[in-house]
């Protein structure tokens, strides 16, 4: 009989709004069935999809339609799957479904990409809260976010798996042991290109792009940099593209300070969003923190350098040599700005060596390599004494990060 693995989570990869976590959880998936495991998807549904569905030899159960049902699911998995169950990965997003605490040691991998901190100030909203209940909200997500991971630092025996060091060090102050914190690599979609020429031609003018404009992205901080920056440089352009909320705020920012060539493409394609990443000379990003930088990588893999602020989990991915990383304010982000402008215009030899470390960060950082990673922290939770499979495997090294 096939082992099995179960991961509570938030969203599966079919959820309109799912993102890197849910790669990250397909992806690794995949090669779980691959290597004979039974895999199954625990998560809440949403409008128009199917309570139980097979993609990819991975089993997705759907339980209720909306966030609150994220609770039910322990209670889901406690009646109908557990006794069956040999692993439960358990996913940590906001806020914890507390399985980890309840399967026992030997049973289960807590399992964290990004702990939100400051960021529940940012973006998180309820649906129906009204916005003037939002503060208040807020503060109790900060501090039950908060008290939760110090419940299962205190509690909690087994492996804990997160993708940064940053977010790594985070979980230290929570009291999770170094020893039992397991790094994952986490890939991107698609093959970094084999060189720079690769490319599509880089615009003539100087072009930034900036992706993704949401208030924890703080998007604004990047306008302002490149406000400064077109100063020195009049002829610059700044791309805006993705989905977000803070478009118009940028537009109508850009009008009142006399700030040109800005162009607001809004939701694109992923080829469009590709394109724009190839033809603009930096990527420059500016949030409040994040779990990983995987966007610096995406960047990277399409040979174009990025400048990010030194944050949290984006510190991380721009420590390969492939941009800058520059001071938390728009006055280091434009200075940096006008550091990349003259590596292109000045030293284009330079600048063009500066896009082979973007690829040579990004070809590393692939899913099957964050594969093994996972497999070692899996391997370690399979031989624990206290495990109840009679399949458990001896443990592997854990791989480093790059």
């Amino acid at each position: 009989m096939n082992r099995q693995l179960v991961i509570l989570s938030w969203k599966d990869i079919r959820h309109p709004a799912a993102g890197g976590a849910e790669l990250v959880h397909q992806e690794l998936s995949r090669r779980l069935v691959r290597d004979g495991w039974r895999v199954i998807h625990l998560v809440p549904g949403f409008p128009g999809a199917f309570k139980r569905e097979t993609l990819e030899g991975i089993e997705i159960i759907r339980v209720g339609r909306s966030v609150l049902s994220f609770y039910a699911l322990p209670y889901y998995y406690w009646r109908h799957l557990r006794r069956d169950t040999d692993v439960l990965m358990d996913v940590f997003n906001c806020f914890g479904s507390g399985c980890a605490l309840a399967v026992g040691p030997g049973r289960a991998l807590f399992t964290i990409y990004h702990i939100q901190d400051r960021m529940w100030f940012y973006q998180t909203t309820f649906p129906y809260v009204p916005r003037l209940l939002m503060p208040v909200i807020n503060s109790l997500g900060y501090g039950m976010e908060k008290l939760q991971l110090w419940l299962h630092g205190l509690i909690y025996r087994g492996p804990a798996i997160t993708i940064s060091e940053s977010t790594a060090s985070e979980l230290l102050r929570f009291g999770f042991k170094r020893e039992r914190i397991h790094l994952m690599t986490t890939g991107i979609e698609g093959r970094p290109l084999a060189s720079p020429a690769d490319s599509l031609p880089k615009e003539d003018a100087f072009t930034v792009l900036l992706l993704g404009p949401r208030k924890s992205k703080r998007p604004m901080e990047t306008l302002r940099a490149f406000r400064q920056f077109q100063q020195q440089v009049p002829d610059a352009i700044l791309w805006i593209a993705g989905w977000g909320t803070e478009n118009e705020r940028l537009k109508g920012y850009a009008r009142k300070h006399g700030i040109r060539n800005v162009e607001v493409h809004g939701r694109v394609s992923a080829s469009k969003r590709d394109a724009l990443m190839q033809r603009a000379h930096v990527l420059c990003t500016s949030p409040v923190k994040e779990g990983w930088g995987i966007l610096v990588i995406e960047a990277n893999a399409l040979a174009t350098p990025v400048i990010g602020y030194r944050v949290p989990g984006l510190r991380d991915a721009l420590a390969f040599q492939n941009g800058i990383c520059c001071d938390p304010n728009p006055d280091a982000m434009a200075e940096a700005l006008a550091q990349i402008h003259r590596l292109w215009r000045e030293d284009p030899v330079g600048y063009e060596a500066l896009r082979e470390r973007c690829l040579a960060a990004a070809r590393p950082l692939t899913f099957d390599r964050g594969y093994r990673d996972f497999s070692a922290a899996l391997d370690t939770l399979m031989a624990a004494p206290n495990n109840h499979s009679a399949t458990a495997a001896p443990p592997t090294p854990r791989q480093p990060m790059i």
